[in-house]
C-alpha cells in the first residue's frame, strides 16, 4: 500500500547496467517500495508482519515489540507471478463482513492489506480467533508461503542518527550485503549505491538509509 502503519520501504533492482537507462527519480511509483501484501499480526508479547512488494522482495519483521528480527528474500519473475496469480484468484467479498471474535489486550489482532494489479485496494482487520471464510484462510496461507521463502533473520541495527552519507562510504544491507555509495542525485535526495561483490545498483532516498542499511562499513579517509 503506499500508505501503512510501518512504512520500511525496501529497495532492491537488477543489474545495475540496466537501472541506469531509467534515472527518473518516481520513488513514489517505485515497484521496490509499493507493498503488493501486507499481513500484520501483533498483540502485547510480539509482533509478525509479511509484506510482499511489486518488485518481488519479501520481508519478514517478527519477534518481541522491543526486539524486532528482520529478513528479506527475492522471488524471480516466475514464483513471483505465480504469488499474484494465487492471490488475484481469491473472491473476499465475504470477508469485508467479518464478525468479531474474542478480543483483549494479549489476543493476536491482524491487519492484511492487498494491493494487486486491476483491483481496488483492500485492507481487513481481523482477530486470531475470529471465524473466517475459506477464500481468506487460503490467502492467509499465500503469506505463510512467502514468509517461509525468508530464511534468515537479524536485528533491526541501524545506522547511527545523524549518518550522512558520503561518496565512497561501504554500508551493509539489513540482507548482509555490501553496497559503495556511487552518486547522488542531482536535487540530493536521493542515493544511488553500487554492490562490492555483485553487479547491483540500488538508489535510495537520503532519509530512508537507516531503514535499508544497518552499518557503516568503511568510509574513505
Amino acid at each position: 500500500m503506499r500508505a501503512s502503519w510501518y512504512p520500511i520501504p525496501v529497495v532492491r533492482a537488477p543489474l545495475w547496467v540496466f537501472l541506469l537507462a531509467f534515472a527518473a527519480p518516481a520513488f513514489a511509483e517505485d515497484p521496490r517500495s509499493v507493498e503488493i501484501l501486507r499481513l500484520d499480526c501483533a498483540n502485547k508479547l510480539g509482533r509478525r508482519e509479511v509484506t510482499l512488494f511489486a518488485n518481488g522482495t519479501i520481508r519478514l519483521r517478527e519477534g518481541p515489540p522491543d526486539n524486532l528480527l528482520m529478513g528479506l528474500a527475492e522471488l524471480g519473475p516466475v514464483d513471483y507471478q505465480a504469488f499474484i496469480a494465487r492471490l488475484q484468484g481469491e473472491d473476499l467479498e465475504a470477508a469485508n463482513r467479518l464478525h468479531s471474535g474474542v478480543e483483549g489486550d494479549w489476543i493476536e489482532r491482524c491487519l492484511l492489506a492487498l494491493d494487486l494489479p486491476d483491483k481496488e485496494p483492500l485492507v481487513l482487520h481481523f482477530g486470531r480467533y475470529d471465524t473466517l471464510p475459506l477464500s481468506l484462510s487460503r490467502l492467509l496461507a499465500v503469506s505463510q508461503d512467502l514468509a517461509a521463502k525468508v530464511t534468515t533473520l537479524e536485528g533491526v541495527d541501524r545506522l547511527p542518527e545523524d549518518y550522512e552519507p558520503r561518496l565512497d562510504d561501504v554500508l551493509r544491507r539489513v540482507d548482509g550485503n555490501l553496497y559503495r555509495v556511487a552518486s547522488f542525485t542531482v536535487d540530493g535526495k536521493g542515493v544511488e549505491l553500487r554492490g562490492v561483490v555483485q553487479p547491483v545498483a540500488l538508489y535510495v532516498r537520503r532519509d530512508e538509509l537507516r531503514k535499508e542499511f544497518n552499518a557503516l562499513v568503511s568510509r574513505p579517509e
